[in-house]
């Protein structure tokens, strides 16, 4: 479907279809997406336990000692027991069979994540399509502030460990914290892909340290290994009173990242990330687990604080601090990646402002790097360290994001599921209702801690969601708008055989804000200037439901003579847009182009406010200053600036 406004040209998951999206099973068929050769080998296991496992293979840190430093439980034998056997059936059942089952089936030609699947969604149920909206706004707006907590936590608890190491230099925990996150996103603009090569080798040392560790201590106390008995678990939930809620919110840091085998899949490969969980974090992580558990039995004094790096004698306890380090800085890029990718998802979709955005990778396409999430995410990150400071506070805030956005997750796997897999009622009803009891349990388990300190993706959330609300309210407004004040094509087009109009030499490519309209530079072209140029392209961009579109498909082009020629270019939500090459491909069509002589005009709207009441008085405001704001289209569309012409017409919304 094509948008209305040609500065945030994309597909509007709230309108209707036009008719160029892939059907329904064009997303379940599961094809990678184009670049996308891991699959199961070796170097596809090695990429996803650097890309997609650092968040959650490194929630063994601070999750046990966060429970002990709290006092969910005690160092006692049916406390650690009942907890651990919360953590490892949890770890299985909602990451192992829920996430890397289930869910990952639900690929959008090889891609994951919330708008990938709202995606999906909306193309097998169209009808639904503002629900689906809505709910891809709340998962997104989510993931934003798990973006922000993640590298927060998992930096901190990494380097809290040198104050186990030295107690003296407990004081510089802190600064030191600041000093990598700083450095972190400072070297963002470079890529990933730059130490990319390192996460994985990297990460395959943290998984082998972990059961290493965990194992040592388990032959030591092997009592522990009854935590495997799911009665331990249901037994201290029970038994626990209004108490399990707090004892939820903190088993679920265990699962913390299960949302990233999703997300990530189309960096790796679905089967990699399968095999990579099966065999080498899930092992890892539950002996780790346990043999944590085991330490803290079986030396109750000194185990039930820093847990983790009591795991190995004093001396190699710098060695570990270090590689937690490069582990937690290994989830911390993960993350961002993320929120970068997601921003530029979002643009294109619709539910974000243009944006610039920079792609920083020739062999992963859909790798990129955006200058102003950097920077506010770094600001928001820093601002929360210094606020908390200590990881066990941090902690009681971390899953509030995460159970969000799974369970928002699995809703729109319900429609999935209904309309896509072809379940009947009678199946995807009980089979999604119990997955979903582990993230609701979980969900309102992290709501129980809103004051002290799940307020605080909370209130990322909300404002997140003020800003994608607004701003797609504001583009229904304007496309809305814009229909009324337009001028069909075919009526502007009966001006041209005017004699008092020019033709010039070259060629206008004209950027369509709406494909039945004359766009606005075209028309004021010909009312203030009286000319037009010999060859004339009308070009409307579309924003597919689907990440890539391939080549063969991706231009349409139709002469209607006269030296005027009107096409249509697709371009999948994880692409970049090229206009520049996509009307050189035009020329094979029978259009003809100048590029000796060749001007690309952009309408802008320069927005004021009406006097319409109601909500959107609230977030018309906040609309107009994004508007204004946004990247420009010469960037956008890979436009070169020389070539631009932007004329302007007045818009009250």
């Amino acid at each position: 479907m094509a948008h209305t406004d040609i500065d945030t040209v994309a597909v509007d998951p709230g309108l209707p279809q036009g008719g160029a999206g892939a059907g329904p099973t064009q997303g379940a068929a599961g094809a990678a997406a184009p670049g996308l050769a891991h699959g199961a080998t070796q170097s596809g296991l090695l990429a996803a336990l650097g890309i997609v496992f650092g968040d959650i293979g490194t929630s063994p840190i601070y999750t046990l000692d966060t429970a002990l430093k709290i006092g969910v439980i005690q160092p006692i034998q049916a406390d650690v027991l009942g907890f651990l056997s919360l953590a490892i059936w949890s770890l299985l059942i909602v990451v192992g069979v829920w996430y890397a089952a289930f869910i990952m089936r639900a690929d959008n030609r090889g891609e994951g994540g919330i708008f990938a699947l709202m995606a999906l969604a909306h193309q097998s149920a169209p009808n639904m399509a503002g629900f689906i909206a809505v709910l891809g706004i709340i998962g997104a707006s989510l993931f934003y502030g798990d973006a922000v907590i993640t590298p927060a936590i998992s930096v901190l608890s990494a380097v809290e460990g040198l104050s186990v190491t030295a107690p003296a230099l407990d004081h510089l925990v802190l600064p030191l914290a600041l000093v990598i996150l700083t450095t972190l996103f400072a070297v963002q603009r470079g890529g990933a892909s730059r130490v990319g090569g390192w996460f994985g080798p990297i990460m395959l040392i943290w998984f082998g340290v972990l059961a290493v560790l965990g194992l040592w201590q388990i032959v030591q106390y092997p009592v522990v290994l009854a935590a495997f008995d799911p009665r331990w678990g249901l037994s201290f939930l029970l038994n626990a009173g209004w108490g399990a809620f707090a004892i939820l919110a903190v088993v679920v840091l265990a699962v913390t990242g299960a949302e990233a085998l999703y997300a990530d899949m189309g960096h790796v490969g679905r089967q990699a990330v399968r095999k990579a969980f099966v065999f080498v974090v899930a092992p890892s992580l539950i002996l780790n687990y346990l043999g944590q558990g085991a330490h803290a039995l079986r030396d109750p004094v000194n185990g039930a604080h820093d847990t983790f790096f009591h795991l190995v004698p004093p001396a190699m306890q710098p060695f570990l601090v270090v590689l937690a380090t490069l582990a937690t800085v290994i989830a911390s890029q993960a993350v961002i990646s993320g929120a970068f990718a997601v921003t530029h998802q979002a643009s294109h979709l619709g539910f974000w402002p243009r944006v610039e955005t920079r792609h920083t990778s020739a062999a992963e396409r859909g790798q990129v790097y955006v200058p102003s999430v950097n920077l506010v995410l770094f600001l928001a990150v820093i601002t929360v360290v210094l606020a908390f400071q200590k990881s066990e506070k941090l902690a009681e805030a971390y899953g509030f994001a995460v159970t969000g956005t799974m369970v928002v997750t699995s809703m729109l796997a319900f429609l999935v599921a209904r309309k896509v897999w072809g379940w009947p009622a009678w199946k995807a009803i009980p089979v999604v209702a119990f997955f979903m009891l582990f993230d609701v349990s979980f969900f309102l388990s992290c709501a129980t801690k809103v004051l002290h300190g799940a307020w605080l993706p909370l209130v990322l959330g909300v404002l997140l969601i003020l800003v994608m609300a607004g701003w797609r309210m504001g583009r229904i407004r304007l496309a809305a708008r814009r229909r009324h004040e337009g001028v069909p094509l075919k009526i502007a087009l009966s001006a041209l055989r005017s004699p008092r109009v020019e033709h010039v030499r070259g060629t206008a490519v004209y950027l369509m804000e709406d494909k039945t309209l004359a766009p606005r530079a075209f028309l004021h072209n010909l009312k203030h200037n009286k000319a037009c140029h010999q060859q004339i392209v009308f070009l409307s961009i579309q924003t597919t439901d689907t990440p890539w579109i391939e080549d063969a498909c991706r231009v349409k082009a139709e002469t209607l003579g006269e030296g005027l020629a009107l096409v249509q270019v697709r371009f999948g939500f994880m692409e970049a847009p090229d206009v520049p090459a996509a009307v050189n491909a035009t020329e094979t069509m029978g259009v003809h182009i100048d590029r000796k002589d060749l001007s690309y005009f952009v309408s802008r709207a320069h927005l004021v406010e009406g006097d319409e009441g109601g909500l959107w008085t609230w977030l018309r405001g906040l609309f107009i200053f994004l508007y204004r704001n946004q990247a420009e289209p010469a960037e956008y569309y890979n436009i070169p600036h020389g070539r631009v012409v932007d004329l302007g017409s007045q818009i009250t919304i």
